[in-house]
């Protein structure tokens, strides 16, 4: 699994957490711009390895989620939910070792564990979240869809940040 703490160690220093400001950690972290959305001036989809990022919303309210780990879901599987239930176990089980990478990393000192919750509404099978000064910083394991594959994440976003369409998506 790739080791992205500098880049979080980075996104968490910004002052404001904004869509030049992401590309820009992006860009010098060596992650390769592959998509851009005509909206905005930055690119959105960025990719390293087997690893994505994503920088998601516009404005000041902006979300950065790494995918470090993902299997697809394939419905010609025999029995599909007793699969699903084997990818949410390996993903799960991947989890722990980011989060000690996390803990461990230059961004490990600065983890403030929180009573809060701080999915901001997500879903996520398993998670940890902490609270660095004005910015939360999550890894977990989501699902979105079933035609998505599941996915060991790790998003930052400003504390504050609502960056949700009125469906509870992130735009």
């Amino acid at each position: 699994m790739i080791d992205i703490s500098a880049e979080l160690n980075r996104l968490a220093d910004l002052a404001e957490l904004s869509g030049p400001g992401a590309a820009a950690v992006l860009d010098a972290g060596g992650w390769s711009g592959e998509r851009r959305i005509p909206a905005t001036e930055w690119v959105t989809s960025w990719r390293r390895g087997d690893a994505w990022a994503w920088i998601q919303g516009d404005g000041p309210a902006v979300q950065v989620e790494f995918t470090v780990w993902h299997r697809d879901v394939d419905d010609e599987w025999p029995d599909p939910d007793t699969y699903i239930d084997d990818l949410y176990d390996a993903a799960a089980a991947e989890l722990p070792g980011l989060v000690a990478q996390l803990k461990s990393g230059p961004l490990g000192v600065r983890l403030k564990s929180s009573d809060e919750d701080l999915t901001n509404g997500a879903d996520y099978i398993e998670h940890s979240a902490w609270r660095v000064a004005d910015k939360v910083v999550l890894a977990g394991v989501k699902h979105d869809d079933t035609d998505v594959p599941v996915q060991v994440v790790v998003v930052v976003r400003d504390h504050a940040a609502d960056a949700e369409d009125e469906g509870g998506e992130w735009l």
